[in-house]
């Protein structure tokens, strides 16, 4: 296992990537804790905004704890089977791209430049303007830091609206002929096996976190829909040629799913082994197939416009959480860099590239998030 950076040359490095990105852009990056300490970190200040909406110093002893735990001083979930840590949120706010939500700002909000009208800096009231979220991390095989987007895990996990378990609960219906009470028989039943299968993959992922093999599957959280290994992409060329492959892993795994529930006592009936199957390779062809292939194209256009090395990763990597993460935009950087020219280099032209992607993709890379002032005023300071 290649040398892991400390938590001190952790933040050396977050700070070195904020003052290339202001070099960049004009502004600064805020880090936002994934669960609930603080609402924000100035990374380059060393400050907290704590719900109070004050900005207040940081303590040496607790930087930590705000970039690596959550509130009860857990962890932040990671995915430990190939990285030694992970850091999320940086939050990149864009103050060119702004909503209104049908009641305009007055003029006197904006300045102008040469790129156009931009939210002025000390602005005295909320705004909504594009965030796109950065996330950096660290390799245990080489050492090698990721700096990616933000990463597409399973959507029941940490997505809402309809999802893998909704159509699971069809098939059910169409199994019991729309019998409600046998729906809910047949969902407690899974139910119960999915945590005795959860129990089982966490234990698993105890052995594979300290260096040994995954040898469990957790169909609940997303091993239907994940790769049969790691995939790192570049040009379309290259993801029809993962397709054809992880096409038939998917068609394999699907069956081993079904014949899951019957070994569990689930027996569906054909009509209805016959629609979940339908319906699951149509989820598979969305989520994730349909959303790496335009993450594909808008690399290969951005490569087009200038040549970068940020590459599509697909996968299918479980957390500590036991969720599967299938897809993310990376490059990566070598920790012997940091400091060096080579790294503002590498990090500015990659680190654009993949904000470019992200503001053309408002569905999974960017969206619209209301700033308060305090943040707005952090960013140019």
């Amino acid at each position: 296992m290649a040398r892991i950076l400390s938590v001190s040359e952790r933040i050396r490095l977050f700070k070195e990537i904020n003052r290339v990105h202001k070099e960049m852009y004009g502004w600064k990056m805020v880090y936002e804790p994934a669960y609930g300490i603080v609402k924000y970190i100035d990374i380059d200040r060393d400050l907290v905004l704590h719900y109070s909406k004050e900005w207040a110093p940081m303590n040496e002893s607790d930087v930590g704890q705000y970039y690596f735990q959550d509130y009860k001083g857990k962890d932040i979930p990671s995915l430990w089977g190939i990285f030694g840590w992970q850091a999320y949120y940086f939050s990149h706010l864009n103050p060119y791209k702004f909503y209104e939500f049908g009641k305009k700002l007055p003029e006197e909000d904006f300045v102008s430049d040469s790129l156009g009208k931009k939210i002025r800096p000390n602005i005295n009231h909320p705004v909504d303007c594009r965030q796109s979220l950065i996330e950096v991390q660290q390799r245990k095989a080489d050492g090698k830091i990721w700096i990616s987007s933000n990463w597409i895990y399973h959507p029941d996990c940490y997505g809402s609206g309809e999802g893998f378990g909704t159509e699971i609960y069809r098939a059910f219906g169409e199994a019991s002929v729309g019998d409600e009470k046998v729906t809910k028989d047949l969902w407690a039943k899974y139910e119960e096996i999915a945590s005795v299968n959860g129990y089982e993959f966490k234990k698993a992922l105890e052995k594979y976190f300290t260096g040994g093999k995954l040898q469990s599957k957790y169909w609940d959280w997303g091993y239907l829909l994940a790769a049969s290994k790691e995939w790192k992409i570049k040009t379309l060329e290259n993801l029809n040629e993962a397709k054809v492959e992880e096409d038939k892993h998917f068609r394999s795994s699907l069956e081993e799913f079904i014949g899951w529930f019957r070994s569990n006592g689930i027996n569906l009936g054909e009509r209805a082994e016959e629609g979940l199957r339908r319906r699951m390779r149509e989820f598979y062809a969305n989520y994730p197939c349909n959303i790496a292939k335009e993450w594909c194209k808008l690399l290969v256009e951005e490569d087009n416009v200038e040549s970068s090395d940020v590459y599509l990763w697909w996968g299918g990597e479980p957390n500590s959480d036991s969720c599967y993460a299938f897809l993310t935009l990376f490059f990566e950087v070598d920790p012997d860099e940091i400091g060096n020219p080579s790294f503002d280099n590498r990090v500015s032209r990659n680190l654009r590239a993949i904000l470019n992607i992200a503001d053309k993709d408002t569905t999974w890379l960017s969206s619209y998030r209301k700033c308060e002032p305090n943040v707005w005023r952090a960013i140019f300071s």
